[in-house]
């Protein structure tokens, strides 16, 4: 790592080097960083870190929170754990959280998430929130490059090994928030509710308004309720308008983070 190059992504509050990463800065990540819910968080863990990008995303919002809360006998700073599998990506999120102001809320682990609670002992129930922007290609061929299908395949994870991790370490009404495809987030939702999780809430992506939907983002809650008009809220967002320009409730949801925003 040359800590003096330039970094590769500029944001308000902090830098992001990718240069080692099989997957880079991307709008997924950026998304979920912003949009998964961190009220009343004390313990989050991030699988599949990459970057440590959504970690520090974390981090920056949950530290605003906390300052809103000040006076409050509970104002303790949430704890941030970032998991990443990978030799190279891992390096690269220890050296951009410890360029950030954050270095001492967030722990950047080296480790497969699958054995990682055994062979830590990681107590069950330990996070109320888990976030993830998880490999999604099931079928197509794999690179050369191992880096490149840790972070871009389901091979080595399958989405019912990942729910069923998630569901030992999640504290009971705590939220699993993931970003996928259409079709594999379907597929995940489905494998979930059978598990008992509940869907309560979910954004529909679009890159500009006459494309498809492109991404969901979706919120799993690690309890079992009545599905009701009430239980899910469900919101779209287009990222461009017609003009390629970013569109208000993109900017709205972002604008903490862009520095030209």
């Amino acid at each position: 790592m040359i800590s003096s190059t330039p970094a590769d992504f500029c944001f308000k509050q902090f830098s992001i080097w990718h240069q080692q990463c099989a997957m880079k800065v991307n709008t997924d990540g950026i998304l979920l960083g912003a949009w998964a819910g961190v009220d009343n968080t004390k313990n989050i863990l991030d699988i599949g870190t990459g970057t440590g990008l959504i970690a520090l995303m974390l981090a920056q919002r949950t530290e605003s929170l906390a300052s809103a809360f000040k006076h409050s006998s509970n104002n303790q700073p949430t704890n941030i754990s970032a998991l990443e599998i990978d030799e190279s990506a891992y390096q690269q999120a220890i050296f951009n959280v410890k360029q950030s102001p954050w270095a001492e809320r967030i722990q950047v682990i080296h480790h497969d998430f699958l054995s990682w609670q055994q062979e830590q002992k990681i107590e069950p129930e330990s996070f109320d929130l888990i976030v993830s922007n998880p490999p999604y290609f099931e079928d197509s061929l794999l690179s050369d490059s191992q880096n490149k299908n840790l972070a871009r395949h389901t091979k080595h994870m399958s989405f019912e090994q990942l729910l069923i991790a998630v569901d030992n370490l999640l504290t009971q009404g705590g939220e699993f928030n993931l970003v996928l495809p259409p079709e594999q987030a379907s597929k995940v939702i489905t494998l979930a509710e059978n598990m008992g999780f509940t869907l309560t809430k979910q954004l529909l992506v679009k890159t500009t308004p006459k494309k498809p939907i492109s991404r969901v983002l979706f919120c799993l809650k690690k309890e079992q309720l009545p599905k009701t008009d009430e239980t899910l809220t469900t919101s779209t967002l287009t990222i461009r308008d017609q003009e390629q320009n970013y569109t208000p409730e993109y900017i709205d949801l972002c604008k903490a983070f862009y520095l030209k925003m």
